[in-house]
């Protein structure tokens, strides 16, 4: 027992030693240095002022758009809009149709194609030119006119006019020779073949003979892609 209390009596003793240790130690804060504040360095006198636009926040209360611009409708795909439209077909949509655009695209080129291979003629090369045949002297009291269409029936016309006077309308060019008589008056008779239609595939294409009471040739005339409104005039003098 004794021992037992010995014990505890050396345990408190010594932490009692332990805890009243002083290390002798001082704290030595560190010092604040003064530092001089470096002077403000003046801008230059002649910089540009600088035009900022003044900046304002939205009141979102107010406008719901907080650019201040009123908003576009997105109508770029809306059909009959001008706005945001890009097309390469006629604007007018009362006027045409999309498919007549690429109708007349594929009449072009069938025309062309018939141009290159000979069953229509050139309608960019049309004869516009007038052109006179020159006098002619006979003894008859008329003439006979045989003409047709020497290439494609395809609705040629001619007018027929003695001394500014119509006397045939809108012959047909049949692909057969017809005729008709030119009376003539003693002195100058002035006869002119007027081109009334081109036909659906060129110019006008009559093949003409002018023969005389004696059965003598007086023209021979083969025309060729005239355009319409073409005139060949002749002038007959009878003795």
């Amino acid at each position: 027992m004794k021992r037992i209390l010995f014990f505890i009596f050396m345990i408190g003793l010594g932490s009692n030693a332990f805890g009243q240790i002083d290390l002798n130690t001082k704290f030595k804060p560190i010092k604040i240095k003064n530092v001089k504040p470096k002077k403000e360095v003046p801008p230059p006198a002649n910089l540009p002022k600088l035009d900022v636009p003044k900046i304002v926040a939205p009141n979102v209360f107010k406008e719901t758009n907080i650019y201040g611009t009123k908003p576009q409708v997105n109508n770029s795909f809306e059909i009959g809009t001008a706005e945001n439209h890009f097309s390469m077909t006629p604007t007018d949509k009362y006027k045409h149709k999309l498919g007549d655009v690429y109708q007349e695209k594929m009449t072009q080129d069938l025309d062309k194609t018939m141009v290159r291979e000979g069953l229509k003629e050139d309608s960019s090369l049309l004869d516009r030119e007038d052109r006179y045949l020159g006098d002619f002297k006979t003894k008859s009291n008329d003439l006979v006119v045989k003409y047709r269409d020497y290439i494609q029936i395809d609705g040629d016309l001619i007018n027929v006019y003695l001394n500014d006077q119509l006397i045939q309308s809108r012959l047909y060019l049949y692909s057969n020779l017809h005729e008709f008589k030119i009376p003539l008056t003693t002195g100058l008779n002035k006869i002119e073949f007027v081109v009334a239609s081109q036909g659906t595939s060129g110019g006008n294409t009559a093949e003409i003979h002018v023969i005389d009471g004696s059965n003598k040739s007086v023209t021979d005339e083969y025309w060729n892609n005239l355009a319409l409104g073409t005139k060949i005039k002749l002038i007959v003098i009878k003795e």
